[in-house]
């Protein structure tokens, strides 16, 4: 295999561009396991910035109204909860709730020392003069928007530092001095909650219009009983074209993709390839006639690290599903998304190429078909983070163009406008208040069917620190493309670690209903909802429903006719790389009855 690789200097590229901490499916408690990782840091939310993130938000913040079933009480409490904890500093208003020193320690010791004291000073300053006397932003919005003390509660900060001095010595930057360190912290101990406001609770599943039946796919759990599941991706796909679907999985914890199909009326599962512990699939026309390859990105490991360990690989189909892999990429950063497409618009098939990386590799590129045997590889960006990049032709000028999420420091979505030469160039489209939003995946639709895409986004990610706590902000929204890449932001539902979103029309009322997994949710409460589905009334207005409170732990859905019976039904795969494991569950076919 030859490969090549071309500096974005050398490859022609108009690149005009514009971390979060943790890993793309890591497993320890102090790691995300899914695709996507925050850095919380620390700071305060400029007002300036607020500003920014005004217009990029846009009015339209009031469309996302909460459920018309649900009680004015829950109604009222979910939004008071996303207000308190995201959308008023975001918006720029006042977030400001002091606590006294005294609440936490002592204060009356007359000591000539504690009368001198740095902190002490500090207790009759009004927030605005503390983050100034502390120079805020130049200590915690280098790399990212700093952080309202409203994003996080109390508890959380003291992680949120310690992490954050960890990172600035994997960065090689300058660690604050002992003073600095607990001078940002005491200003966030001071004007931050005691706890995170709660949202409402999920609907009941017995509740739902809609009823399915839970079957279980795939291979049974293995005899080690600590042995979890740790999937990372699902997909459908008419694998061997014989007018049935079949189901695709990313089998990240045993480095496999495998494939689920039926066989004699039974469902089966073989193992396709052993790859190196793959994070995405992708189904696209092969080279032999009438069959499908399979392109996967590989993430190579599953802790965070920074060695170029990430690859693609496509899996080439000899006509009867049998797989010969073959690497089109290495030496890279953690992949976690690749995607085809013909950029260059020489009528072959290319490939973008989102490498999540870590805290100092990550990049998103894209490979050049040269022959059958040689892809030539053209950085556009370094940026750490990339989650997802999906071809699509957003400003409509003829050349393939291509939406990336970033995770990590960025929480933000881009555009990349192909000038049709094979250079890209970098539009924001939408940027998170915090660098704490937790951004996990992305799908284009048109939701609003007015004949262009719109961005179906969901953050949920909450494996940053160590100490999961469940954020209220936490939840689905999407962008309306209003034309001139301009997108508007509108909120959906919030919902505790909503992972994944795919939209279709579940009840066939001809309107995109959204499928929705959590991941990180509240676990402790045996009512919160892995998997809902969101109803919609034809105005983009949605009413959710639960589908079910286990199996927990669901990373991702997809949707299709399994059983040919007119409905849409989904499949989810489950990922357990954290606590509690009662309720898990590899492979689900739901069936929409």
């Amino acid at each position: 295999m030859n490969l090549k690789r071309v500096s974005p200097s050398e490859s022609r590229r108009a690149f005009s561009g514009s971390w979060k901490e943790s890993s793309f499916f890591d497993p320890v408690k102090d790691h995300r396991p899914g695709p996507v990782v925050v850095l919380a840091a620390c700071g305060l939310f400029l007002t300036v910035v607020s500003a920014v993130l005004v217009l990029l938000l846009q009015p339209e913040l009031r469309d996302g109204q909460l459920p018309r079933s649900r009680s004015a009480s829950q109604g009222e409490s979910s939004r008071s909860a996303f207000n308190e904890s995201y959308l008023n500093a975001a918006t720029g208003q006042d977030t400001t709730r002091r606590r006294e020193c005294s609440s936490c320690h002592p204060t009356a010791d007359d000591s000539e020392a504690w009368k001198s004291s740095v902190l002490n000073s500090r207790a009759a300053l009004s927030r605005q003069a503390w983050a100034l006397k502390i120079s805020l932003p130049a200590k915690c919005g280098l790399c990212h928007l700093v952080p309202d003390p409203s994003n996080l509660p109390r508890q959380s900060w003291r992680e949120v530092m310690s992490r954050m001095d960890q990172i600035m010595v994997t960065r090689g930057v300058q660690k604050l001095s002992d003073a600095e360190f607990q001078d940002v912290l005491h200003f966030y101990f001071t004007f931050s909650r005691e706890a995170p406001p709660q949202l409402a609770e999920d609907p009941d599943p017995r509740e739902s219009p809609l009823k399915f039946e839970r079957i279980v796919l795939g291979n049974p759990p293995g005899p080690d009983s600590r042995d979890h599941p740790f999937l990372g991706h699902v997909q459908i796909a008419d694998l061997d074209q014989d007018g049935r679907p079949d189901v695709l999985l990313s089998d990240t914890g045993k480095s496999a993709v495998t494939w689920i199909h039926r066989q004699n009326k039974v469902w089966r599962e073989d193992t396709l390839a052993s790859l190196p512990n793959p994070a995405h699939t992708q189904v696209l026309a092969g080279r032999r006639a009438g069959a499908l390859d399979i392109v996967v990105g590989c993430l190579g490991t599953t802790g965070p690290t920074d060695d170029l360990v990430g690859s693609v690989r496509l899996l080439v189909n000899d006509g009867t599903t049998h797989f010969t892999p073959m690497t089109i990429l290495d030496n890279v950063g953690r992949v976690a998304d690749v995607e085809p497409g013909d950029f260059d618009g020489d009528g072959d098939t290319d490939f973008v190429v989102a490498a999540y990386g870590f805290i100092n590799q990550g990049e998103v590129g894209w490979l050049e078909k040269q022959s059958d045997e040689t892809y030539r590889y053209h950085q556009i960006v370094k940026k750490t983070g990339a989650v997802n990049a999906l071809p699509v032709d957003i400003n409509g000028d003829g050349h393939l163009d291509f939406i990336v999420l970033f995770a990590q420091e960025h929480e933000e979505i881009s555009a990349f406008i192909n000038d049709g030469k094979g250079g890209f160039s970098e539009r924001v489209l939408f940027k998170a208040a915090t660098p704490a939003f937790g951004s996990s995946g992305i799908q284009l639709v048109d939701l609003d069917k007015d004949g262009d895409q719109d961005i179906l986004f969901t953050n949920g990610d909450n494996l940053d620190l160590p100490t999961i706590i469940p954020r209220p902000y936490h939840g689905v929204q999407w962008l309306e493309n209003r034309g001139n890449l301009n997108f508007v932001w509108h909120d959906i539902y919030r919902c505790y670690g909503a992972y994944c979103a795919v939209a279709g029309d579940l009840n066939n009322d001809g309107h995109l209903d959204i499928v929705v997994t959590t991941l990180f949710n509240d676990w402790s409460d045996p009512k919160r909802a892995t998997l809902l589905w969101l109803e919609n009334d034809g105005q983009q207005r949605f009413l959710p429903h639960s589908i079910a409170t286990r199996p927990t732990h669901l990373i991702s859905a997809a949707i299709a006719d399994i059983d040919g019976d007119g409905r849409l039904d989904i499949v989810t795969c489950g990922m357990y790389g954290f606590p509690p494991f009662d309720r898990t569950g590899r492979v689900t076919l739901w069936r929409n009855k």
